[in-house]
């Protein structure tokens, strides 16, 4: 790299050739600052098959979903899965993640909870 540094100066520092300078992207550069702080969140359980055979139906606000969950419901229904009569609804903005306490809420629950339809 030395030879390198030898193409000229620029006010009396070596001048890198810009061909030599490596864009580096978020993993790129680790090696040149250490350490790179990165969250870590915690481990999560991920249940292939509910304990209760249910279906629980959760509207996020966005358009047409409350109609699309309808149709599900009744669908559902029709051919016998049992489907929860209530349809859960977030009470704010779709565009805004669910709040702590609504969580806590369904973080329990132990049917298959389907939710986030879109158009």
């Amino acid at each position: 790299m030395s030879a390198n540094l030898s193409q000229g100066t620029e006010g009396g520092i070596p001048k890198l050739p810009s061909a030599q300078i490596i864009s580096c992207d978020d993993v790129a550069c680790e090696p040149l600052v250490d350490p790179i702080p990165r969250p870590k969140s915690e481990p999560f359980k991920v249940v292939m098959q509910p304990k209760k055979k249910q279906v629980v139906l959760w509207d996020n606000g966005k358009p047409n979903s409350l109609q699309i969950l309808k149709l599900a419901h009744s669908v559902l229904r029709s051919r016998g899965v049992d489907v929860r009569d209530e349809i859960a609804a977030k009470p704010i903005s779709a565009g805004l993640p669910m709040n702590a306490d609504l969580l806590a809420k369904y973080a329990h629950e132990d049917g298959l909870f389907l939710m986030g339809i879109n158009d």
